[in-house]
């Protein structure tokens, strides 16, 4: 995320003294002994190496206290920034900058929907947020902003006097609409079919967003979707085949035309909000890989679980590897698990305890609507009537300015978020008639999500699995399991909206009831899978399941990766643990099939260029970081996209390379005179398919000359497709960034490939989103299970831990994942005993 938002004339000499004089005060104590309030017995906190903390805790409330005081030991700068943009409070840390961004999240009330969450959890769950969040108050209580992070020294140098507010429920609460907002499905791809369908008409704009149940690459053809097929009787889910549903027209085109400017606002707003865990969605690389296989499948006879979320890549990682443990496992203390946290959030998000593992990956669930709205004054178009809108009030205070008020309109669908710009807020306030832009979001539903995440971290089995599982309603997640005793499962959770009218797929008209939700899939409805008779599940952004009576997910992966790694398992023989592990750095192009064919059929007959065609001819199809090939494979590719749509279509709508546009390219393979083809800028010349492509090629063989060099062998994909973790706040500011970022290493993969490091082209090819962890759970022997994390577990600059798993993430290595108590010990470097004080 880039914050300009002030400019420091500072010399190296200060910076380094600043990093010489500061960054080791804010390290943790991790040995000895610290007394802090609310405890009732002694906590010991065991540290290995990488700096993995293992939390061991005689009660519930004392184990998430001291796990809230170790994060915020870790990484509370990283919990402050993320509570001030859930919060809409940038503005106050970096000024009138991050105004738009601050008024966007205030608009949709991602901290009010988060107050009305922690009223309604039970006793019990609300307990253990409020000890961690004692947790973390301990701490602040202890230390000055100075000597909490290095960040509040940089952010001091500005002239900012501040010191941390206490931590609350409402503030870890508040992180999950974050996770919700950037995991959703398709509100970018709603307003592109918007806004491009007057212009082009649906059936040309139909092609920038292939079909899957038609298209050879989704889940209509080889490719397959999670669970195989099923439909909803009797009120719960079963396996059997049923029809799909239609997709109307919702909106005339003059009317689409008409709203432009409200749906080209809106996407500003979308924009704005930063990328906390990603960006783009799966077409520019956010998703995930996971799957399980049953011991049928493998040489120890055990299941094994997979998974590695392809999310922002960013220093620190977005996970922080934890165990928390009672140290004797009652009803009243039932935690022994470990895994991945997110600092902040009391509980394991993904991982294992001692009877079940789980992953997570995106299931693209089309859980977002937006609603297009005629509104006059305060008021809104309902049928034939006029209702009020709901208005308040706001005010955003601004680092070296004076508050500014915002006014907040709301209708019964959701929030106007094309007010958040002046102009048309003005506009819509008049006596006129107008179009506003509202948002439907069932993560602005209240919800009961954290108690879910308790109630994984302590399952047993399937169904207490399920249980936990009926309780997360955003984001919504495909989530795979796998247990002890061999059993493997999948399960879709979340709020899903039984729509009227329409599909989700393009703006519905607000004043037309026929388009209101009708509720939300019952929890029973929803898809799941147990034990399926072929031994194993992948779930890697594929759609969901074929001929489901109602519309449930969209903007989902084109199944490229999810059918590599079904190939993968299906072609293995008995899989044993070190083959699970090699799955994770699979680097075969999938797309590559469907899209060579085209790029050596041309004739070139310049041989300076055609050298550049014979090396596609002799590529083997792999994304190895040495490959001349998948070099000038994906230069190509950037150049082929931008020489097809760049002439038609408006500049934030061209394509990055990615799953979507390459499956948009693998089908307009088939048609060499489709008039997307056709470079509308040479006047009195239609263009081919052929003709662009040989064009591509032509301009690709100039860009790697420049880029690397003339001759081929000096290609190679790792010197372009390179990893280098930013941090958020700081990564683009030059000189700070100096202080916090991390890397320059060569990268294999690329977008929709297992190995799924992805990149805007339009940019670079650099590294944007990617693995940032991985976990292989090995039932068979817990303790030689597998994980590593994308950069390290500490927040803190300089420190040990914070970029020490980086060089081993980036060339394809793992760490043991330890979990039984011996394990744990034998493998401490510190151990930290936090007391009750007196």
């Amino acid at each position: 995320m880039l914050f300009v938002v002030f400019v420091l004339v500072l010399i190296v000499g200060a910076l380094s003294s600043l990093a010489v004089t500061t960054v080791r005060s804010s390290y943790p104590q991790t040995s000895g002994e610290i007394s802090i309030s609310g405890l009732d017995a002694p906590v010991r906190v065991v540290r290995n190496s990488y700096g993995v903390a293992d939390i061991y805790a005689s009660n519930a409330d004392d184990l998430f206290e001291a796990q809230g005081y170790v994060q915020a030991q870790e990484r509370f700068w990283e919990m402050d920034f993320r509570r001030h943009i859930t919060a809409g409070r940038l503005s106050e840390l970096f000024g009138p900058s991050q105004l738009q961004t601050d008024e966007v999240i205030r608009t949709m009330g991602w901290r009010r929907v988060a107050q009305q969450e922690v009223a309604e959890l039970s006793p019990t769950s609300r307990g253990y947020l409020d000890a961690y969040s004692d947790g973390v108050n301990a701490y602040l209580r202890t230390h000055k902003a100075s000597t909490i992070s290095l960040e509040y020294n940089v952010l001091g140098l500005t002239g900012l006097n501040y010191q941390p507010e206490e931590w609350s429920a409402v503030d870890s609460v508040s992180w999950l609409k974050a996770m919700a907002w950037d995991l959703s499905a398709n509100k970018d791809q709603e307003i592109e079919r918007a806004l491009l369908t007057p212009k082009y008409g649906a059936a040309e704009v139909a092609e920038l967003f292939p079909d899957y149940a038609g298209s050879e690459y989704g889940a209509g053809g080889r490719d397959q979707p999670i669970v195989g097929q099923g439909t909803v009787k009797g009120g719960a889910f079963d396996p059997d085949p049923a029809g799909g549903s239609a997709r109307p027209a919702p909106l005339t085109s003059p009317q689409l035309h008409d709203a432009s400017g409200e749906l080209e606002q809106t996407a500003r707003d979308i924009d704005s909000i930063p990328a906390l865990v990603g960006d783009g969605g799966a077409d520019l690389g956010v998703g995930s890989n996971s799957w399980v296989v049953s011991g049928s499948r493998t040489t120890t006879g055990k299941a094994i679980l997979s998974n590695d979320p392809h999310l922002a890549t960013s220093i620190p990682s977005v996970f922080e590897q934890m165990g928390l443990h009672c140290t004797t496992i009652t009803p009243q203390c039932p935690y022994d698990v470990s895994g991945y946290t997110f600092s902040g959030m009391p509980g394991v998000v993904i991982g294992h305890n001692e009877q079940i593992s789980w992953g997570l990956t995106t299931s693209y669930a089309d859980v977002e609507d937006l609603y297009l709205e005629q509104v006059r004054g305060n008021e809104v178009r309902v049928g034939d009537s006029w209702q009020p809108l709901t208005v308040r009030t706001e005010e955003i205070k601004i680092k070296g300015e004076a508050p500014h008020k915002i006014t907040i309109r709301q209708s019964r669908h959701g929030p106007l978020l094309s007010d958040v710009d002046d102009q048309y807020a003005r506009v819509g306030r008049q006596a006129g008639v107008s179009y506003a832009v509202a948002l439907a979001w069932t993560a602005l539903r209240p919800g009961r999500t954290m108690e879910a995440i308790f109630g994984l971290d302590k399952a047993t089995n399937f169904q207490q699995f399920r249980n936990a599982a009926k309780l997360l309603a955003a984001p919504s997640q495909n989530l795979l399991y796998a247990d002890r005793s061999g059993n493997i499962g999948y399960q879709l959770p979340g709020e899903i909206p039984i729509r009227g009218k329409g599909d989700g797929s393009m703006p519905v008209p607000g004043w037309d009831s026929s388009y209101d939700w009708k509720g939300m899939i019952k929890f029973d409805e929803l898809p799941y899978s147990y034990n399926p008779p072929d031994g194993y599940l992948v779930a890697a952004n594929q759609p969901i399941i074929k001929n489901y009576p109602y519309p449930l997910s969209d903007g989902e992966s084109y199944g490229w990766r999810s059918q590599e790694l079904v190939d993968r398992i299906t072609h293995a023989g008995k899989i044993s643990p070190a083959t699970a592990e090699s799955f994770f750095y699979d680097d075969k192009v999938p797309y590559a099939d469907a899209l060579l064919p085209g790029l050596l059929d041309v004739k070139i007959t310049d041989p300076w260029v055609a050298q550049g065609q014979q090396v596609l001819r002799a590529w083997n199809g792999h994304s190895d970081a040495n490959s001349a090939g998948a070099a000038f494979f994906y230069i190509v590719m950037r150049d082929l996209l931008q020489k097809t749509f760049d002439d038609q279509l408006p500049a934030d709508l061209q394509p990055s390379s990615g799953d979507t546009w390459y499956a948009v390219l693998a089908e307009l393979m088939k048609k060499p005179d489709d008039p997307w083809w056709d470079d509308t800028r040479t006047k009195g010349v239609k263009e081919t398919r052929d003709d662009i492509i040989t064009s591509a090629i032509y301009q690709a063989r100039k860009d790697i000359t420049a880029l690397r060099s003339q001759d081929p062998s000096g290609w190679s994909w790792g010197s372009l497709h390179t990893i280098t973790l930013k941090h958020q706040a700081f990564g683009d500011v030059s000189p700070i960034s100096r202080l916090f970022n991390r890397g320059d290493y060569p990268a294999p993969g690329g977008p929709a490939v297992v190995d799924a490091l992805s990149f805007d082209d339009r940019t670079s090819f650099a590294v944007t989103n990617g693995p940032t962890m991985r976990m292989l759970i090995n039932w068979a022997d817990v303790d030689d299970s597998r994980w590593i994390n994308q950069s390290g577990n500490s927040g803190h600059a300089f420190d040990k831990n914070y970029d020490d798993q980086l060089p081993l993430w980036a060339t394809n290595k793992t760490l043991p994942f330890r979990f039984t108590r011996a394990a744990v010990a034998k493998n401490a470097a510190d151990t930290l005993t936090l007391r009750p004080s007196s």
